[in-house]
């Protein structure tokens, strides 16, 4: 049975955000064993010893955030992603992660003023793929897929292809050249009957 590692993002470790989502989503494509972590578990010795066939970045529900704060709570994860070659996904903000671990950064897709509200991505929003990547094998182009994020990867990063993007912002998907590890901004597990673009991309994960 494939072993599959859920770092969850969230700020606080009780807060399981996006957790039920991922599990149901991946179960209804295939039995696998789940380990959830919180990021601030996340060291070299820890992912020795789960031993994980893939690696699942969650993104954050509850919380927006800020790069300082990224940089500063989350630097295990991101050393982690500099050196692990272990199939590895990120959504939203663990795409996020997985860019300020190969030298990009991120922040808000469309700055505001100070008493102004922020403009998000939110709902099924229409993606255009960019570069044909097995992830997204078997999926029209464009397809659609679940977003709800304010913040954007402002550069591909060093070593990663951009593989796909949306009107609102441009990095929704990247690849690296050499790795199988994908980041994505949007949700794959908030799929439904009428939107499948997601489970096809998490069954496409599950294969690599």
């Amino acid at each position: 049975m494939k072993k599959v590692l859920v770092v969850n993002n969230e700020k606080n470790k009780d807060d399981l955000g996006w957790i039920r989502y991922i599990k149901s989503a991946i179960y209804s494509i295939e039995e696998v064993e789940f380990i959830i972590i919180h990021h601030s578990e996340v060291h070299a010795n820890a992912i020795e010893k789960i031993k994980p066939d893939y690696i699942y970045l969650t993104g954050r529900a509850n919380q927006d955030w800020t790069y300082e704060e990224a940089l500063n709570d989350y630097a295990t994860t991101i050393k982690m992603l500099q050196n692990t070659d272990i199939p590895t996904l990120g959504v939203c903000a663990g795409l996020q992660l997985i860019a300020l671990a190969h030298n990009s950064s991120f922040g808000k897709m469309i700055e505001v003023g100070e008493d102004e509200e922020d403009i998000r991505e939110t709902g099924f929003s229409k993606i255009e793929i960019k570069k044909d990547s097995y992830l997204f094998k078997g999926l029209e182009n464009p397809f659609y897929c679940y977003q709800a994020h304010r913040e954007e990867v402002k550069s591909v990063p060093e070593r990663f292809n951009l593989l796909a993007s949306s009107e609102m912002c441009k990095i929704q998907a990247i690849g690296h050249q050499d790795k199988k590890i994908y980041g994505v901004q949007f949700h794959p597990e908030r799929y439904n009957e009428n939107y499948l673009g997601g489970k096809k991309i998490l069954k496409n994960f599950l294969n690599l």
